[in-house]
């Protein structure tokens, strides 16, 4: 078995992120309390591996957070409901009276449809005018050039194909039409930018850095050594494209950069991992004018 070693500016790296997230989530936990007078009561989907990452920094706050099954009664019960799956997405959009004035939208069926297809996400980006943002799709490639299937989740069946000896090898998927091939952005660090969106606005975003060891990860298979929160300079970028879909709702924009610009990679149309212990920062700056408490009726109030 092949152990990882770490060198001592890995180290150090992992704890000056580990300190940059306390720091913020402290800082961010004695705000939400500043700026809401009412416990909110929230539900997520039941996934019990994010419960234990999302429920220690609410637990700073006054909110009051279940998880559990979605459904009509359940969403009443609530002022915010957090999907955490496409599967749970797709039932809200079926039940969408019941979540007309959810605090953060629910994309459509078809943005959802088309950002979890990889293949129909990049075209049609690259008709409504970002093709420098995509990294270049089909045709022929040098080595190494990354081999994805349309519709996947966490880089399980994406694959780096170094040489015509691994090319040979994955012959099959290659020529698969759940598959594509794609240049691959080389660079040891890769981003994931969480926004809300509504409004064709930004109304609040947090940006994960992750560092590896290596300048060919594949995100998902290969394990960061360390992430941490930093600013993005893409903001526009990412505003631009998810109007020009029409998407609305909580995403995740995975990118990395090469000379300053970012190359989208994906956007999961979804509650991404990495946000699971910042997410709680996010309530306050949402729009909460239409918000009731569900059994008094009386309007939440977020003054100072």
């Amino acid at each position: 078995m092949k152990v990882q070693s770490y060198s001592p500016t890995h180290s150090s790296a992992k704890i000056a992120s580990k300190l940059t997230d306390k720091l913020f989530i402290l800082n961010e936990s004695l705000q939400s309390r500043l700026a809401s007078k009412s416990k909110l009561k929230i539900l997520f989907s039941d996934v019990e591996l994010w419960q234990k990452a999302i429920s220690p920094s609410f637990n700073l706050t006054q909110h009051e957070i279940t998880f559990g099954e979605l459904s009509p009664d359940s969403i009443k019960a609530h002022h915010l409901v957090v999907p955490l799956t496409i599967s749970d997405l797709k039932y809200l959009n079926e039940v969408r009276h019941l979540i007309v004035n959810n605090p953060i939208p629910i994309p459509s069926i078809e943005t959802l449809l088309l950002c979890d297809d990889k293949v129909a996400f990049n075209q049609t980006l690259i008709e409504k005018g970002f093709a420098d943002f995509i990294p270049t799709v089909g045709g022929e490639f040098s080595y190494p050039y990354i081999l994805k299937k349309r519709i996947d989740q966490w880089g399980k069946h994406s694959y780096l194909i170094l040489d015509a000896e691994q090319e040979q090898d994955f012959s099959d998927r290659l020529n698969h039409p759940d598959y594509f091939s794609q240049a691959f952005v080389q660079g040891s660090h890769e981003y994931a930018t969480h926004i809300v969106f509504k409004d064709q606005r930004i109304v609040c975003s947090i940006n994960i850095e992750y560092g590896f060891t290596t300048e060919m990860p594949i995100k998902g298979k290969d394990h960061s050594i360390y992430r941490k929160i930093c600013p993005c300079p893409y903001l526009n970028v990412f505003s631009a494209v998810l109007s020009s879909i029409g998407f609305e709702g909580l995403c995740c924009v995975n990118y990395k950069v090469w000379q300053d610009r970012p190359y989208i990679l994906e956007i999961n149309p979804r509650f991404g991992s990495s946000l699971c212990p910042f997410f709680f920062a996010f309530v306050r700056h949402l729009d909460w004018n239409s918000a009731i408490l569900p059994k008094s009726g009386r309007a939440l109030d977020f003054s100072i």
